[in-house]
């Protein structure tokens, strides 16, 4: 490879169409992050419980659950996917504009949540097309989501104060208003954006390249039966079940403590930008240590600081600790995605099946005739990863429902951040296990 500039810059620098994706994919973080910090406050506005906004959350990872499997699939383009992930993520905020009872907000999380979902395999795909620098790709990318939504987050609370003082009306009118105005500028941008990416698809891989054929799921999980699979499964689970439990309403807990909603965002802009801009540089990092230290460390770090989240009653306090929370998960995704990699079996399996069809020659009437036909099928690492996203996604879900559940029976929210912390903490013990197997082998 050359040392020219063009090859040793970063790829956001050299590459217009990830400068440009970026652009986008920013916005509607963006867009997704100020609507998720709202949501709790709006629908306790409208007379909804806490154990409501559980439940929304657990229909965001429904949604996500949908565009990552049913419209991934049926969305070939790139462009078009892009198109139809923004429309469904400012579907929410075009609800929260007009809704005037909670329900309605509750269910836009599911079409939230499919453009999230569809946006991950965007990603994923334009990615597969740079083969040297995908992880570089995908952590660019990555970070545009989260840096949108650290930015989203932290305006939302400023917003929100803003106009509810100069237009003298209530919070519940001012949600609205931000609501509204989101979606328009949204479609605005994206509608904008989406000419200057016209080139995106030969970025990506077409189905029909590729060479496995077709997927197998029973295959796909027949090597997650092995124990460190198993092992990574079980932590994949349990990160993603603690946050549906306590984060849907850790915002209504933090403010209870006398934080204001302002400082609260503010708070979490600071936590998610040192999340976002530390992917740009842990998925390095991680190649050089190894997957294993930094995912313990990563998940029992963050898990003693959520221990914490019920003792933040000022601002530097809630800052500091989302900060520290915001570096350690910066680790947890190029870690926990790259141990799967490094542990994923590659397996190959060859069947046949006969293939039935109408044969018809000049002179001789239509028979039907059939021939074997043999499939070469290889699982690997990308199905497992996917396959362990997918269940993820899915451990949140009952997370959040579990969460709604507790607090109707009598919980509180501060039981539930106690409880969520707890799991992480033994989701990063559990991680010692996969380090032993390694070295007895």
């Amino acid at each position: 490879m050359g040392q020219d500039d063009s090859q040793s810059s970063w790829l956001i620098v050299r590459e217009p169409v990830i400068r440009n994706l970026f652009v986008l994919i920013f916005v509607l973080g963006f867009v997704g992050g100020v609507l998720r910090f709202l949501f709790p406050f709006q629908i306790v506005n409208l007379g909804g419980s806490e154990s409501l906004v559980s439940w929304g959350s657990s229909l965001s990872s429904i949604g996500q659950v949908i565009g990552l499997i049913v419209l991934s699939k049926l969305i070939g383009k790139q462009r078009s996917a892009l198109v139809v992930s923004g429309v469904l993520l400012t579907i929410l905020g075009m609800v929260t504009g007009f809704a005037a009872t909670p329900d309605w907000i509750v269910f836009a999380r599911i079409a939230e949540g499919a453009g999230a979902g569809l946006l991950t395999i965007i990603i994923i795909r334009i990615s597969s097309g740079f083969e040297s620098y995908r992880g570089e790709s995908v952590g660019t990318l990555l970070s545009a989501v989260f840096l949108g939504s650290a930015i989203g987050q932290g305006s939302a609370g400023i917003l929100i104060g803003q106009l509810e003082t100069v237009l003298l009306i209530s919070q519940t009118e001012a949600i609205m208003t931000l609501g509204f105005v989101l979606t328009v500028v949204s479609f605005l941008m994206i509608i904008s954006l989406i000419p200057f990416i016209g080139d995106v698809e030969q970025f990506c891989v077409d189905d029909k390249d590729k060479n496995h054929g077709h997927s197998h799921t029973r295959i796909a999980l027949r090597s997650l039966l092995s124990k460190k699979l198993l092992i990574l499964l079980a932590i994949y689970i349990l990160y993603d079940f603690s946050h549906g439990l306590y984060t849907p309403g850790l915002s209504l807990m933090i403010n209870s403590n006398g934080v204001s909603v302002d400082q609260i965002g503010l708070g979490y802009l600071i936590g998610d930008a040192v999340w976002g801009a530390s992917q740009l540089f842990t998925g390095r990092f991680v190649d050089r240590t190894g997957s294993i230290a930094p995912l313990a460390i990563s998940l029992v770090a963050k898990g003693f600081i959520v221990v914490l989240y019920p003792f933040a009653a000022s601002f530097m306090v809630l800052t500091s600790l989302l900060a520290i929370a915001g570096l350690s998960e910066g680790f947890l995704e190029p870690a926990r995605n790259d141990a799967a990699m490094e542990l994923t079996p590659t397996n190959t399996t060859v069947h046949s099946h006969r293939h039935y069809f109408i044969g018809h020659a000049p002179g001789n009437p239509f028979s039907i005739t059939s021939h074997d036909h043999e499939h070469t099928h290889e699982s690997g690492s990308d199905e497992i990863v996917s396959l362990l996203q997918t269940i993820g996604i899915i451990g949140f879900a009952f997370g959040s429902s579990g969460g709604g559940w507790l607090l109707s029976q009598g919980s509180t929210l501060v039981d539930l951040v106690f409880m969520g912390g707890f799991i992480l903490v033994f989701a990063g013990i559990l991680t010692v296990g996969l380090r032993s197997k390694k070295k007895a082998e």
